[in-house]
């Protein structure tokens, strides 16, 4: 048989017990606080009620404070350009202490390898010493002077913090083109003088190919420029602009500056004879000058490398001259040295006048393009 089914049967998911009767519902007098314990929060975080205690992630750092700027904020010519926010009145002196420092480690250096190299070639080294060739002190000289250029670009990036397209001129790297075109002003001045002296006196004497003649071609050509060169980045670009960048007042710069470097490059040459010494300060003041108006060291470098090569360039022909060519002892130079001097000065004086034709920049402020 099958069973019949019950009349009343319980509703699919419902409980087949008696219900029970309400009971008022009962609150707490008060709620838990939701605020995490403090000494679960990590330091440096907030805690917020209702939230979980924050994981790991970094504290807060503060930031560093930026660095003065090293480039003028304000107008400054090429002697000032020093004086920027970053600059202290110790760097000019740590500048030339340090230049002094590297270029006379670098001579001695080179000392050490030229006598290396005179004892492996079998010559004696007591009468190498005595008795130095004049065309290996040459190629020393030029060598040695040469190394200044890259140690003065060092030491104006380590000490002022500037980058060394800024040692060249106030507008940040060397001007190609009116280099150039001072060169060949420069070059064709001073040859023209130097021929009609030649003339006036007797001609250029006797010139002979000799065994050293090939060697000093190739060092006039290969080291002369970077010989000239070094002088005016270390004269007129660490000392000059140094100096100057000490002073508030520009003009008062310009003069301190100038006279110091003026009689700096003067002593550098070493010479006993008052006459030289007046040709080498009249020419000292003269490039400055060509630096401030012009507002690098692009004109200075151009003359200083036409004059120097132009001296030497019968050199290689001259063996005579070649051994008295670092004679600056007293009684060496006499007034006829004012010819030289005149057309030095006169041949400046033309670079002034192109420099102002070609309307080449003087001041600049670099940084006040970056300052809000």
């Amino acid at each position: 048989m099958v069973p019949e089914p019950e009349l009343n049967p319980p509703a699919p998911q419902q409980d087949p017990r008696p219900a029970e009767p309400p009971v008022a519902a009962e609150y707490p007098q008060s709620w838990p606080s939701m605020a995490p314990d403090a000494s679960s929060v990590p330091p440096g975080y907030l805690a917020y009620p209702g939230y979980p205690v924050p994981g790991y992630a970094e504290p807060p750092v503060a930031l560093a404070a930026a660095r003065p700027e090293p480039l003028p904020a304000e107008p400054r010519e090429y002697h000032q350009f020093y004086r920027a926010p970053a600059f202290r009145w110790w760097k000019p002196v740590v500048a030339v202490l340090l230049f002094a420092v590297l270029e006379v480690a670098f001579i001695v250096v080179l000392g050490v390898v030229w006598v290396v190299g005179t004892l492996a070639s079998g010559n004696p080294l007591p009468q190498e010493v005595v008795d130095f060739d004049p065309a290996s002190l040459f190629i020393v000289n030029n060598v040695g002077v040469a190394a200044g250029l890259p140690i003065a670009f060092l030491v104006h990036r380590i000490v002022f913090r500037q980058r060394p397209r800024w040692l060249s001129s106030v507008v940040g790297g060397f001007r190609w083109g009116p280099f150039w075109r001072f060169l060949a002003i420069a070059g064709v001045g001073l040859l023209a003088s130097t021929v009609a002296q030649a003339l006036l006196t007797g001609g250029f004497g006797e010139l002979t190919w000799n065994g050293s003649s090939l060697v000093l071609i190739a060092t006039i050509v290969l080291t002369t420029p970077f010989q000239c060169a070094a002088e005016e980045y270390s004269v007129r670009g660490l000392l000059f602009r140094g100096v100057g960048s000490w002073f508030a007042n520009p003009r008062v710069g310009l003069a301190v500056g100038m006279v110091v470097s003026s009689v700096a490059f003067m002593l550098l040459h070493g010479a006993g004879d008052p006459w030289l010494n007046a040709f080498y300060l009249i020419v000292g003041g003269l490039f400055a000058t060509l630096v401030w108006r012009s507002g690098g060291l692009e004109a200075a470098v151009a003359m200083h490398i036409a004059n120097n090569v132009i001296s030497e360039m019968l050199l290689p022909f001259q063996p005579d001259q070649l051994s008295t060519i670092f004679n600056r002892q007293a009684g060496v130079g006499d007034p006829s040295i004012l010819i030289q001097m005149g057309a030095v000065l006169l041949v400046g004086g033309l670079l002034l006048w192109q420099s102002s034709r070609l309307g080449m920049v003087r001041t600049a402020a670099p940084a006040a393009a970056t300052q809000v």
